[in-house]
């Protein structure tokens, strides 16, 4: 909710400063930025004795980016606004990362069995903060003024610390060493099996496993394929942040009140979409490139482009463009950890931890990529083409990657490898 709070009021107030588009999304940009340089580091460093600690300095970093976009109502000027807000975003992404990477780290990890279930369940956590966040903003905004989100939000985050470490206390590290335990015993089994396979077919042992690295991850299509994904589909969450809120404003005649109701829409129906596809077990690549195709058409609709596509300004259009953006980015976006996660597993089935571990950083990693890039595009293109040609762009990009997914749905992961064993 403290990532996308400022969402409905913050561009009409920086544009009222005459603060440019493009200048917008390089301050929103700042927060991934943040997130991506954090995440980077926690990639080397984290183990399952410190996940606990970053969690927790995570979320204190939310509350205090909020406090920092406070300031910028002490000042006219735009420059010390645009480093103020820059600032509060960097603090806020630097939080984020520090919270999500271990969080994601932990799902592969205690639910080995079930990751793709908890990571929508955890996906669809995630949009109820971004609806609520836009919507609660407008709220707080229209009540009280400019000051009255970052405020009440910021108090919220620091008094939610104390309930956090009590719960990570309780649910952590035990159950982490338990479930390692596990994985280990069920590694010997594997090992077990194959040798004993290998000896009945009269075939010599498998030399040692390569080992797991950055350099080697980058040198597989589909991790390479699927880290595009992660980081397009995080593009496009933070896209519409820049210039919606402006051309809603300018188009339709919202108030910023109003455009935080209008952003709950996505979120919403993001929800219903990570939902649904938790239930989709041995379909899941095949739905993400599906979905990726007509997530990509979804865009030309946005505004709509009227010179492209020939369909008129209609709010009822946009805001079906708007639903339909959330609830096929849901099925295209939370496969990825799993797919990934499984591919990954294939080929390096004895580094189960590093996998699950490297897993979370690509996630993260491109999660943040495309949430710096995503602003910053949309800025550029939106002072350069307009809202509605700026999203049949990123609408082209996203049909031409639905394409390029479509080998990983044929390509080998971790469960044909235990059929294989088995037959």
């Amino acid at each position: 909710m403290c990532g996308s709070l400022i969402t409905p009021f913050f561009p009409p107030y920086a544009d009222k400063k005459g603060i440019s588009q493009t200048t917008l999304g390089l301050i929103i940009a700042a927060g991934p930025f943040g997130g991506l340089l954090a995440s980077i580091i926690i990639a080397k460093t984290l183990n399952h004795r410190n996940r606990n600690k970053y969690i927790l300095i995570g979320v204190l970093g939310e509350p205090l980016s909020l406090l920092f976009f406070s300031l910028t109502d002490l000042f006219e000027d735009k420059v010390p606004i645009i480093i103020i807000a820059s600032i509060g975003r960097f603090i806020g992404g630097i939080g984020t990362s520090l919270f999500l990477t271990p969080f994601f780290g932990y799902i592969p990890i205690l639910y080995p069995k079930d990751v793709e279930k908890k990571v929508s369940i955890s996906e669809a956590f995630s949009s109820v903060g971004f609806f609520a966040g836009p919507a609660l903003g407008s709220a707080l905004y229209a009540l009280g003024g400019y000051l009255t989100p970052f405020l009440v939000f910021s108090s919220f985050g620091f008094l939610s610390l104390p309930f956090l470490y009590a719960a990570l206390q309780s649910v952590g590290p035990k159950k982490y060493q338990v479930e390692v335990q596990r994985q280990i015993a069920e590694i010997e089994e594997t090992k077990k099996l194959t040798e004993i396979q290998q000896t009945l077919l009269a075939t010599q042992q498998l030399d040692g496993e390569q080992r797991l690295t950055f350099l080697s991850l980058v040198q597989h299509y589909p991790v390479v394929v699927i880290f595009w994904v992660i980081t397009l589909v995080n593009i496009c969450m933070t896209y519409f942040q820049p210039i919606l809120s402006i051309y809603f404003t300018k188009q339709y005649d919202f108030d910023e009140g109003q455009i935080g109701f209008i952003m709950t829409i996505v979120s919403l129906a993001y929800t219903l979409g990570c939902y649904l596809c938790g239930y989709n077990r041995n379909y899941k690549r095949e739905m993400a490139c599906i979905c990726l195709f007509f997530f990509g058409c979804s865009y030309f609709l946005a505004g709509p482009d009227t010179e492209l596509i020939q369909v008129p300004h209609k709010l009822w259009i946009a805001l079906m463009a708007q639903f339909l953006l959330g609830v096929l980015s849901g099925p295209a976006y939370v496969p990825s950890l799993p797919v990934l996660n499984e591919f990954l597993l294939f080929h390096y089935p004895i580094q189960t931890i590093r996998v699950a571990t490297y897993s979370s950083a690509l996630l993260t990693s491109g999660m943040f990529i495309g949430q710096l890039t995503g602003p910053i595009i949309a800025g550029i293109l939106g002072d350069e083409y307009g809202f509605e040609r700026a999203c049949s762009i990123l609408g082209v990009i996203i049909i031409v990657t639905s394409f390029i997914y479509v080998p990983i749905i044929f390509m080998k992961s971790k469960k044909e490898n235990k059929q294989a064993l088995l037959s």
